[in-house]
């Protein structure tokens, strides 16, 4: 049975487990706000199942604790920079924040930033962009995870993509390039369950239900097959061929305990009053949505939803009902708080 945790309480215990695993206190915070916000939203594939590894990876120093993080080329409205292997969150929060300092120059900012890690939710990312009176673009590359169309061996990443339209409420568009993100997988293997069957295929490229086949020796299905590949591709090339950084079959996962992931992050930013009224903007979003809304249904569907629309009432009633925790991943905290010596999250059933 699950275990309930407040928001606030979640946030304050994955925060003293980052602070002892050597980050310093508002990098700490900021990481485990986008841990806690994707446990909020419903999104688990990116929450608190991650952060045994980040631990791991942090104690090692594969993921640097306090990185120094920089611009190494300024462009104008573009910029490159090193993230000095950082915790993905704090870098790619830093990148985008470049970015929107840009497109306030500028009216548009594109930020590039190589040698990071894995950066979890790319929306918490886009959204920064949104709070600002801005639309936001992220993608990243990531650990091979997708065979290309034809082949039957993992050597692309599901690269995800996120973009957020200020609107009420935005429009928070945060997907992966595989049917379901990695982290849903893992979370099937951890509880000994089986996947659906459509979710990955086996070392012969066949269908299976078998999550351990899916993450050693299988891979995850693109979405719409070769479409969600070639997204995948190009991805990767630009990302890669930009900074001369590794393209995503020679990226490090966070489940390598040791090594830097040397992934790069694309950020970019499009200043909306340079155009238009930023309420007249939001005007016309929203009557589109209600259009869209509004329109027919196929049969057995109740209500038509934007994207970001269900995490969004997702988040509104985790707030006052409490954040389910699954009994393994209570316990997995649990143990890290028992060998960070620091005290366990409280809970209610």
């Amino acid at each position: 049975m699950s275990r309930l945790v407040r928001k606030e309480e979640l946030k304050r215990f994955i925060t003293e487990v980052f602070k002892g695993a050597g980050m310093h206190e508002a990098d700490a915070a900021w990481t485990a706000d986008t841990l806690t916000q994707a446990e909020l939203r419903g999104t688990s594939s990116h929450g608190v199942i991650r952060v045994t590894d980040y631990v791991t990876r942090l104690k090692s120093g594969a993921n640097n604790p306090n990185p120094n993080i920089k611009v190494i080329k300024d462009a104008g409205a573009l910029a490159l920079m090193d993230g000095d292997s950082g915790m993905g969150q704090v870098v790619a929060k830093r990148g985008m924040e470049e970015c929107i300092d840009r497109a306030e120059k500028h009216n548009v900012g594109v930020v590039i930033m190589q040698r990071s890690n894995h950066f979890g939710a790319a929306g918490s990312f886009a959204e920064l962009a949104s709070n600002r009176g801005m639309v936001g673009f992220v993608t990243t590359n990531a650990v091979k995870t997708i065979a290309p169309a034809g082949g039957k061996e993992k050597i692309l990443g599901n690269n995800p993509i996120a973009i957020a339209v200020p609107g009420d409420p935005p429009i928070a568009l945060d997907m992966a390039l595989s049917t379901v993100a990695r982290g849903y997988v893992l979370q099937a293997f951890k509880a000994g369950k089986k996947i659906p069957e459509g979710w990955g295929v086996d070392s012969e490229g066949e269908p299976t239900t078998d999550p351990d086949e899916v993450l050693k020796s299988g891979s995850l299905t693109a979405i719409a097959g070769y479409k969600g590949v070639g997204l995948s591709v190009a991805i990767d090339a630009i990302l890669g061929a930009l900074t001369g950084g590794s393209h995503s079959h020679n990226i490090i996962g966070i489940m390598n305990p040791t090594d830097p992931g040397n992934v790069t992050h694309f950020f970019g930013a499009i200043r909306i009053d340079a155009l238009i009224p930023m309420a007249e903007f939001r005007a016309t979003v929203n009557t589109l949505c209600a259009f869209l809304r509004a329109s027919p249904k196929a049969a057995g569907v109740e209500r038509i939803f934007m994207p970001g629309e269900k995490e969004y009432e997702s988040e509104k009633a985790r707030r006052v009902s409490g954040i389910p925790l699954l009994p393994e991943r209570y316990t997995e905290l649990a143990e890290l708080a028992g060998k960070l010596d620091i005290p366990e999250m409280e809970t209610f059933e």
